[in-house]
């Protein structure tokens, strides 16, 4: 399906062409319900879980009970037939299974419904699935999974007398008809009572349409998801309700089963539902899709604890007579290694974790386990901003970071009395990373932001389980031009697109920012035609959205077309100024340009190769060499499945935002304002503004970035330095001039910024 259409991409070298052969293009797919994916299976069983649940607390010595009367182990083997209940999950009842033993292993059976073997199921996934059970997993060969979660947890129940787990291979009627969410499998606390429906058996049932046990990553998947179930099972010897054995909380139980997961080798549920979902109270559990995010918690968070106080704690915490927080303290006060550290020290370690994660700095703040990446923290390009009222959720983390501009400051005002706690983490431009405390309600100036450190982010913590907490900032600083580019390497080519095919690149919104210009790299001398838009938000039937530009048209005049092999930097890269459109880029944008005729004769917009990672180039076929007209990604098959991606970049830049009202307004014009201290030895610092609207000599006001350039001369009108050549928008900025290396006298410092220009002296005493 991904590869059903094919075309032929030439790319252009400058002694010729070379026709790179059985190249292909990916339909993008936006329609998530084509694909499968596994879904929770908890509220199809919630119902009969709470009679389960509601049947024990009302008989405290069942199982006392049940002991007594002495059931004969099953003792199955192969051949023998039995009709198993299973829940029909569309219907919320009960049905039979017909099904036949296919293996006996040394802690389990293994049963097949009749219906779907020699289908669905053979004897060689029967043996695997076997295999994995008692013998061996990716973590350790010489371990199944019965073993590793026994050891890890604790023992299942045994309400059939008979140590061996059933395992039940089945088609699990869950309403999957060929796409959409499927039920992987489940353990069913309603087989551990008597009752009309109930097998009154240690069962598990697993999945085998649409998971497909004949392929590698389809068994994987099953044995995951039986190593996530098994840890229910036993989660539920130890917290079913009866006396000195409470339920445990949802989000703790499935906590343990994804680090089960884990534990056997199988890969960590995955993070990038929490990564952007981090401010949710710890505990809450969820119904719909937004449980996936709760399942991505509770792995990384579970996962955490297992990696810091190790399979002892897992242990101790579901053998616990305590649940919730009592519980994981009760754990951590009863390690074989003892810690001091209890929930909310550790909670607190955690948060550090989701941003830092790198042990190295302190083994409290990082993951040992693959793919558990950072969390995304809200990200500000520019320095100057009002927040309002944040909530901090109970038992949650918020997280901010400054990546451009200079001179940060940032107050951060709270209300909470001390229950929230704040972390800064300085990034410093030699790889070092520096960790503090701020107190709230004090201003802090970072002012080795955007030289020695080039990178800031802060962490608010709220370790309390009862409570949220709300806050809010107010930054200050030097906003600078932002660079959007998702070309990670040198030019390779040209694409040979036809007449009136269509190219683009899809950019991200920055929240505040204004499109200030985008720099295009051209083939050759000539032009290329397009517009700005907004995004639709999916590329088929289109990514062009409103129109932003609709004329939009990159020139190029270089004397000598670039030769192959390609200098390095390449020198064709065209700048068109866009700061006149004012255009909000808080939201996505595509830039597109139209192909128009045939190269060499016409110019054309370079590509790259890179991997197919967060792709943002797209293209429009008109004529394809097979399937309709419509938009590609364009995929180069012979260079390891390669994605071409347009040399087009976008700079953002930031208006003025809104000034605290404490603080002066801005001049109405540019103001130079004396240097200080003066004089000086060997550093001073100068203050300038650029105003918000600037009248011309024509009597227009011009708003927006500004071209300043601060220069320092001697008295001899020799440039001794230039501290400031960029382009800047309305603010106050200061600059500081070390003259270290110069000899004492009189100096002049220049500010310029189109018409404007203003002159002042300074004296430099040694």
């Amino acid at each position: 399906m991904k590869l059903k259409y094919q075309i032929f991409i030439f790319i252009i070298l400058c002694f010729g062409i070379l026709f790179a052969q059985n190249k292909t293009t990916k339909k993008v797919t936006e329609n998530k319900s084509s694909k499968s994916f596994k879904i929770d299976a908890r509220p199809f069983l919630m119902e009969s879980e709470k009679k389960v649940t509601e049947f024990l607390k009302n008989h405290p010595d069942y199982y006392m009970k049940l002991k007594l009367e002495k059931r004969q182990a099953w003792n199955f083997s192969v051949g023998t037939k039995k009709a198993w209940f299973a829940s029909n999950l569309e219907t919320n009842s009960f049905y039979s299974v017909p099904s036949t033993c296919r293996a006996v292993g040394t802690n389990c059976y293994i049963f097949v419904e009749d219906a779907i073997w020699n289908t669905r199921v053979t004897q060689s996934n029967v043996d695997a699935v076997k295999n994995a059970f008692d013998n061996s997993t990716p973590v350790d060969p010489n371990k199944g999974i019965y073993q590793i979660d026994t050891e890890t947890f604790g023992n299942p129940p045994d309400v059939d007398n008979d140590p061996k787990i059933i395992i039940l291979i089945l088609d699990i009627k869950d309403g999957y008809n060929g796409s959409g969410g499927f039920v992987a499998g489940y353990f069913h606390s309603v087989n551990e009572v008597s009752g009309t429906n109930s097998n009154m058996a240690e069962i598990y049932y697993l999945d085998a349409d649409p998971t497909d046990l004949s392929t590698q990553d389809g068994l994987n998947n099953a044995l995951s998801t039986m190593a996530h179930e098994f840890q229910h099972m036993i989660h539920f010897n130890y917290h079913n309700g009866t006396a000195g054995k409470p339920v445990q909380i949802t989000f703790l139980n499935e906590g343990c089963s994804t680090v089960a997961e884990v534990i056997c080798g199988y890969p960590v549920y995955p993070q990038s539902y929490f990564n952007n979902d981090y401010n949710e109270y710890l505990f809450i559990w969820r119904n719909g899709d937004v449980v996936l995010n709760d399942y991505s918690r509770a792995a990384r968070y579970t996962t955490y604890m297992y990696e810091q106080f190790g399979a002892d704690y897992l242990k101790k915490f579901v053998q616990s007579s305590l649940v919730g927080v009592p519980g994981i303290n009760d754990a951590l006060s009863k390690l074989n290694t003892p810690t001091n550290l209890r929930f909310k020290e550790s909670l607190e370690n955690w948060f550090l974790a989701n941003i830092l994660n790198d042990k190295t700095i302190n083994v409290a703040w990082g993951y040992s386990t693959s793919n558990i990446n950072t969390v995304n923290a809200k990200a500000f390009f520019n320095p100057n901003y009002n927040s309002g009222n944040i909530t901090v959720e109970k038992a949650a983390a918020d997280y901010l970071t400054f990546q451009y501009g200079k001179n940060l400051s940032i107050k951060f005002n709270d209300s909470s009395g001390g229950k929230l706690k704040y972390k800064v983490i300085k990034y410093l431009t030699n790889n070092n990373v520096q960790i503090d405390s701020l107190t709230p309600n004090t201003q802090y100036d970072f002012n080795e932001f955007g030289t020695t450190v080039n990178k800031i982010s802060f962490a608010i913590l709220n370790p309390d389980i009862s409570s949220a907490y709300s806050y809010s900032f107010t930054s200050k600083g030097e906003a600078e031009t932002i660079e959007l580019a998702y070309d990670e390497s040198e030019p390779t080519g040209v694409l040979q697109l036809s007449d009136n095919d269509t190219v683009c690149v899809v950019f991200d919104g920055v929240n505040g920012a204004n499109l200030d210009s985008i720099r295009v790299a051209l083939r050759q001398a000539g032009s290329v035609h397009g517009g700005i838009y907004e995004y639709t938000g999916a590329v088929r039937p289109s990514p062009l959205g409103k129109v932003l530009v609709s004329d939009l048209t990159v020139t190029s005049n270089i004397d000598q077309k670039p030769p192959y092999p390609y200098p390095v930097p390449w020198p064709n890269w065209i700048t068109a100024d866009l700061s006149s459109f004012n255009i909000n880029a808080s939201n996505p944008f595509v830039v597109a340009f139209v192909v128009e005729g045939t190269y060499p004769q016409q110019n054309r917009i370079m590509v790259t190769e890179q991997p197919n990672t967060n792709n943002h180039s797209f293209t429009y076929l008109s004529n394809p060499s097979s399937g309709t007209p419509g938009w590609y990604i364009l995929t180069n098959s012979n260079s390891g499945d390669s994605v071409f991606t347009y040399l087009i970049r976008a700079y953002l830049s930031f208006p003025i935002t809104a000034i605290d009202e404490n603080d002066e307004p801005l001049a109405t014009e540019f103001q130079l304002y004396q240097n200080y201290p003066n004089p000086f030895n060997p550093t001073t610092t100068i203050k300038y503004e650029i105003p918000v609207g600037v009248k011309s000599k024509t009597g227009d006001v011009k708003h927006g970035m500004k071209t300043v350039k601060l220069t320092v001369y001697d008295v001899l009108g020799r440039e001794v330095a230039t501290l400031v050549n960029k382009r800047q928008s309305p603010g106050r900025y200061s600059v500081t001039f070390n003259a270290f290396n110069l000899p004492s006298g009189l100096y002049f410092y220049k500010l310029t910024a189109g018409e404007f220009s203003q002159t002042k002296k300074m004296i430099l005493m040694k």
